[in-house]
């Protein structure tokens, strides 16, 4: 399904209208589909790609270098999480047949992946619905530093690279991944280049999934790890 450009347009300016959305003390006035919810993260992914190479352009033109690449899993240890639109176009993308080998590989990689991340996604999402952000930076701390790595690695690749969350399409290192390990050299964290358009436009998007979530979810801070979401949808029982 591809909604026409207006639609769409309304829909996300009407999602966009109320903060109470996001934050979940208003209901949305109607139902939203997934494919509708599908779109319009493929819209603002497209979007964010975008600023993600103006971002990179001016990093250039002051004399940086931005080292992340397809490929590199230098940060594939992160505990990323995401609302349901998110988790919602990673499982339409591997329902694909085109997809059945990495939705396969996927499936046999999540036992082990959940066995050794243990309660680290549930814990997190606890604390971030309670607002205990020290709680939820101590979480996603624990998770890096025992090296887990995510369950859509594949031999050091992103199996779901054309569809991963702004998350991980918004990490960037400058120079080296030298820095990208939980406990950096002489305690400094891998550089970034400061975009403020690019931060903004992560921010609304954010608010905008979260508010797509609370309109399709009954769990309203319902913000999971990707592999946990995902790995729900993909197993859940089918509708009737």
């Amino acid at each position: 399904m591809t909604l026409d450009p207006a639609r769409l347009e309304q829909l996300v300016s009407e999602l966009s209208s109320d903060p109470r959305y996001a934050v979940g003390t208003k209901r949305f006035a109607r139902p939203i589909g997934d494919a509708e919810a599908v779109e319009i993260v493929s819209a603002l992914a497209e979007e964010f790609d975008e600023g993600v190479r103006i971002r990179a352009a001016h990093a250039e033109q002051q004399g940086l270098r931005i080292h992340c690449h397809p490929g590199c899993s230098s940060c594939c240890a992160i505990l990323v999480t995401c609302y349901l639109p998110e988790a919602l176009r990673i499982a339409a993308y591997l329902k694909q047949p085109e997809h059945a080998e990495e939705k396969a590989a996927f499936l046999a990689a999540y036992p082990t992946w959940k066995q050794q991340t243990g309660s680290a996604s549930e814990r997190a999402m606890a604390a971030f619905a309670q607002g205990q952000q020290a709680t939820l930076d101590a979480v996603h701390l624990e998770h890096f530093r025992r090296a887990i790595p995510c369950a859509f690695l594949r031999d050091g690749q992103c199996s779901i690279y054309p569809v991963r969350p702004l998350g991980c399409r918004n990490a960037h290192a400058l120079d080296t991944s030298a820095h990208c390990v939980a406990d950096p050299p002489g305690g400094k964290p891998a550089a970034a280049a400061d975009f403020v358009p690019l931060t903004r436009l992560l921010k609304n998007a954010t608010q905008l999934f979260h508010a797509i979530h609370n309109a399709k979810s009954s769990e309203r801070h319902g913000q999971k790890s990707v592999c946990v979401a995902v790995y729900e949808l993909l197993t859940r029982p089918p509708r009737r």
